[in-house]
């Protein structure tokens, strides 16, 4: 039976990228950032089609306005899913019928210290998230998206920083560190070439014999605390029925399943995100 391998992109974890210039759609770098982003996507299908050459791909972009791939960039093996705003975001597209999933170009959450462009989710709107009483960024949120339905995150590529979150999902992981942070708008990068190898090389190796890595999963029901900027947010997120106010810039919500928490968390941003100023 043939794989079914999900990726999620995103883009601060590319190899080479460094600077916000790179992954703004209105920025002076963002056609070689774009450029950077398909060529690490299609290392990964790469890797994807030597464990299994008839394996089934999807790709779903997952930055920003989440439509920097070119299409006809990506290899021809995969199937694009881009656009927003689209339900679970950065994980559109994920069901229990994957067999693996891979993050490719993931970044470390807000606050990380020698994390390249690290924030979780929005930058502008979110200072933490808490999950189950463990402070989380982007890649343990949609770990546990992908857990939810039962499917495991095998692979990550991205500097230091990001690897050692996926790390403590589980140990198994593999990984492809690209860059090393120096600071948050710095760090010493492979040569692409050599990134890209390095991702095809572990996504082969996190699927050839089959999938080893078990889901992770948040138990239930699921608790997220959010802590905003600033607290005007807060008093427009408290508006949501499912929302606790437990300080000026601090909520929290509750729910039965991982994927109710997230959308809460998610129509949370957008409503900070409308009284940002």
């Amino acid at each position: 039976m043939r794989l079914k391998v999900f990726i999620s992109v995103d883009m601060e974890g590319i190899s080479g990228i460094v600077d916000g210039a790179q992954t703004g759609q209105d920025k002076a770098e963002y056609t070689t950032g774009r450029a950077l982003m398909v060529a690490d996507v299609n290392a990964a299908i790469d890797g994807i089609l030597e464990a299994d050459p008839g394996a089934e791909i999807v790709v779903s972009d997952a930055h920003g306005g989440m439509k920097n791939i070119e299409p006809e960039a990506l290899n021809k093996a995969a199937v694009l899913v881009r656009g927003t705003p689209k339900p679970l975001t950065q994980m559109a597209g994920i069901d229990g019928s994957f067999d693996a999933v891979l993050f490719v170009g993931y970044h470390s959450k807000k606050g990380t210290e020698h994390g390249v462009l690290s924030h979780t989710i929005s930058g502008r709107a979110i200072e933490s998230v808490t999950i189950n009483g463990m402070e989380v960024g982007e890649t343990a949120i949609n770990a546990g998206i992908a857990g939810h339905f039962g499917v495991p995150l095998v692979f990550l590529a991205g500097d230091q920083a990001t690897a050692r979150e996926a790390k403590e999902i589980n140990p198994g992981i593999e990984v492809a560190v690209v860059k090393e942070a120096i600071g948050r708008t710095s760090a010493k990068c492979l040569h692409p070439d050599v990134a890209r190898t390095l991702i095809r090389e572990n996504v082969a190796k996190a699927l050839k014999g089959g999938v080893k890595v078990k889901p992770f999963a948040f138990e239930s029901p699921v608790e997220i605390v959010v802590r905003y900027t600033n607290a005007r947010m807060g008093d427009a997120v408290e508006f949501m029925p499912s929302a606790e106010r437990l300080d000026g810039k601090t909520v929290r919500f509750v729910q039965d399943d991982f994927v109710g928490a997230f959308n809460a968390l998610r129509a949370s941003i957008f409503i900070a995100g409308a009284v940002s100023t």
